[in-house]
């Protein structure tokens, strides 16, 4: 047969990688005058070589099988999934910790510069322990003597409409990043109990497991692609000057002149420093360079807010379904198409 040099072919593979399929590609070798007269037996060979190369190329990259839960939250194809995989967005995590009865086990965090998730599985060795949505995880978090990144947290067990109740849910983590969050950290995550359900609305219910439960989770930063738009469109009736627009997968920021929204805020008759909002300004989808439309409804900012003096307004907003930046070549607000 015709040797390959695959130590050349596939560089970034490591060593054992390499040593796996040549360990393959000898057998075949020694096996081939014999072969000759069984092709068949030949093919399946080559394709088992290939068969384990792809599949620890694969490992050393980072890409994984996402958890479905995970795929629930960001919706994505194979592709995009497999990109954020490697580019360490997206990580499966595999922590597992057992104590008092109650396992805990850190399953995916997915992130980008301004957002971040992180799923769990619970399981009560009892079966009998029914965990709802209503039951909650007590715990404490470090950042190795960093800053805390976050500006909003959210977290709880996901709903009876996406689990049914039994011994065992997922438990969410969310936030979103400060502006000036770039550094990566460690997240060192301590839970510290099981409560079961409250008797009161906002109540803190009754402890029904305590014990200690450790995980380190990374937070990363990860760059947008920003487009300079400097361009005013008419939005609702108002003219409004655009920035900056800037994109990652799972998020996006549009900067708009501040003096812009103040007169549209003004003929609206409404307060944004009263939790108002200004709707008109949200957008709703992106477009590819094929034409391709990625509608996301109404996407409600995670933050907004005034900037430099009120020079600009700014709208930090996320993503449902999950996008490929580097192709959009449009952002969509209602009808108009504001071209990237």
């Amino acid at each position: 047969m015709k040797h390959v040099n695959w130590n050349q072919e596939y560089p970034e593979v490591p060593e054992a990688v390499h040593r796996s399929v040549l360990d393959a590609l000898s057998s075949l070798d020694e096996q081939e005058e014999k072969m000759k007269k069984t092709p068949k037996k030949r093919m399946i060979l080559l394709a088992a070589a290939l068969v384990a190369l792809v599949g620890m190329t694969a490992a050393a990259t980072g890409v994984f099988e996402w958890n479905e839960r995970a795929g629930e939250v960001f919706e994505a194809d194979e592709e995009t999934r497999n990109e954020l995989s490697i580019n360490q967005m997206a990580e499966d995590i595999s922590q597992t910790v057992t104590d008092q009865g109650l396992t805990i086990t850190a399953v995916q965090t997915i992130q980008d510069k301004n957002r971040f998730y992180a799923l769990f599985e619970v399981t009560a060795e009892n079966p009998d322990m029914q965990i709802t949505s209503d039951c909650s995880l007590d715990y404490t978090l470090d950042f190795g003597g960093g800053e805390d990144p976050f500006c909003a947290r959210g977290w709880g067990f996901v709903s009876e409409f996406d689990q049914a109740v039994s011994n065992t849910r997922y438990f969410e983590i969310r936030g979103t990043k400060m502006e000036e969050s770039n550094v990566d950290l460690v997240m060192n995550l301590h839970f510290t109990g099981l409560r079961g359900e409250p008797e009161v609305k906002a109540g803190e219910g009754e402890l029904l497991i305590s014990g200690s439960w450790d995980f380190s989770l990374n937070l990363r930063t990860s760059d947008m692609i920003s487009h300079e738009v400097e361009k005013t469109y008419e939005l609702d009736g108002y003219d409004i000057y655009i920035g900056t627009v800037a994109l990652s997968p799972l998020s996006m920021t549009i900067v708009y002149d501040g003096t812009d929204v103040r007169t549209m805020e003004a003929g609206k008759e409404i307060r944004l420093d009263q939790l108002d909002e200004l709707t008109e300004l949200y957008p709703t989808g992106v477009r590819y360079e094929d034409g391709t439309v990625v509608d996301e409804g109404l996407m409600l900012p995670l933050t907004a807010g005034f900037r430099d003096g009120e020079k600009t307004y700014e709208l930090l907003l996320p993503f449902d379904k999950v996008v490929n930046p580097e192709r959009i070549t449009a952002l969509l607000i209602g009808d108009t198409v504001v071209e990237l």
